[in-house]
């Protein structure tokens, strides 16, 4: 038997490369493929798509809250502002308001206020005070509004 050196068999391993269909395979992944690129921009699209229409709708909803909260403070400043008047002025009718303020104008566009006090019929004597806030929404829709009512009764000094 003859015997060959220990480093030519070494080279010989070191050296081979792969044969046939694994050699072919071996060299058709060293990248991406452009349908593997064009299904990843596929799904980053609609993925953009999807989150640019939900922030839209919470950026709306949000304002729509915050026209709302407008409007029940202004409501609630009214109706305080009207029941501190008196029994005496608080006729039966609608009673005349200051316009609202710039900030107030700023968030609800086309705002319209009313106070309104109605007598009641029933055998306690008392009156109803209702303010109506109404505004248009941002986005064009039919007018929205808060509506709060109370119930003034007059002192002792006053019903005699």
């Amino acid at each position: 038997m003859v015997s060959r050196p220990v480093h030519a068999t070494h080279k010989r391993r070191i050296g081979a490369m792969p044969v046939g269909r694994s050699r072919q395979w071996a060299s058709r992944r060293r990248g991406i493929s452009l349908v593997e690129l064009i299904a990843t921009v596929i799904l980053l699209g609609v993925i953009f798509t999807v989150s640019i229409s939900t922030l839209a709708v919470v950026a709306r909803q949000r304002r729509s809250t915050e026209q709302r909260q407008f409007a029940l403070q202004h409501a609630t400043n009214l109706l305080e502002r009207s029941v501190t008047r008196g029994w005496s002025q608080l006729a039966a009718g609608t009673l005349p308001t200051e316009p609202a303020s710039a900030d107030v104008r700023a968030v609800l566009p086309e705002i319209e206020h009313r106070v309104d006090v109605t007598e009641n019929s029933q055998d306690f004597d008392s009156r109803r005070v209702t303010v109506l806030v109404r505004w248009k929404s941002s986005e064009g829709r039919s007018p929205t509004s808060v509506r709060l009512s109370t119930w003034v009764y007059p002192t002792e000094s006053q019903s005699q």
